[in-house]
């Protein structure tokens, strides 16, 4: 089937955070006074759900203290990407234009709150390039669930799910799009898990980063 809409991650995958969102959840942390070995297994767990929903991770790891640490996280995240700068990944914005030039609808999906999402773009210089940007507050639900995806497809009125393609940098990402019923789910390798761990998570191929995927034969005009 041909694929009409690619929903691609941010952090990772498309936009590289220097480490910010590390750097973001120990300051966090830290604001929390959480130290020791439970800052350790928090960070730890933090790794182990990346791309995931950040208020359902903290709401995990903080219980009652979960909005507080998501609010302070999403303020040490802006800062520090304010202050060392975020890059695209390298061919990311290039790739995204020749897949629009061919007729593909494209879509954002992050763990971020819309705000921090936006600011990112902001900074990114991305504003001009995808419309259609989603985030689980907007959706109903994170990764893994589908909700992110299967509103992107609503969105671009796409005539099947199995029209959609996801692409992301971690397990959360391909299950996702395969509780979605996407009909492919690419991994990269610009972020956080390695091609074993996508592939064990339900990737179809994994390739080295999204500036390769105009080169798919499912992508070709």
């Amino acid at each position: 089937m041909t694929i009409e809409l690619i929903c691609f991650d941010m952090a990772g995958t498309t936009v590289n955070d220097h480490g910010l969102v590390l750097e973001a959840f120990r300051r966090t942390i830290e604001e929390l006074d959480v130290v020791g070995d439970d800052a350790s297994a928090a960070e730890a767990y933090v790794i182990e759900t990346m791309g995931q929903s950040k208020i359902e991770v903290f709401s995990v790891l903080f219980d009652d203290r979960a909005q507080v640490a998501n609010e302070a996280f999403e303020r040490h995240f802006v800062t520090a990407a304010c202050e060392v700068g975020v890059s695209e990944v390298p061919g990311a914005r290039a790739a995204i234009e020749t897949l629009k030039s061919r007729g593909v609808a494209v879509a954002l999906t992050t763990g971020f709150s819309p705000s921090t999402r936006e600011a990112l773009i902001e900074l990114l210089g991305w504003s001009d390039l995808i419309n259609l940007r989603v985030s689980p507050a907007d959706a109903g639900r994170g990764r893994p669930a589908p909700d992110m995806v299967l509103l992107c497809a609503l969105s671009a009125r796409v005539s099947a799910v199995q029209s959609v393609m996801v692409v992301g940098d971690t397990a959360s990402d391909m299950q996702a799009g395969r509780r979605a019923g996407v009909g492919q789910c690419v991994g990269v390798l610009t972020g956080t898990d390695d091609q074993a761990r996508l592939m064990a998570n339900g990737a179809d191929l994994v390739l080295c980063s999204v500036a390769d995927l105009p080169k798919l034969d499912t992508l070709v005009a």
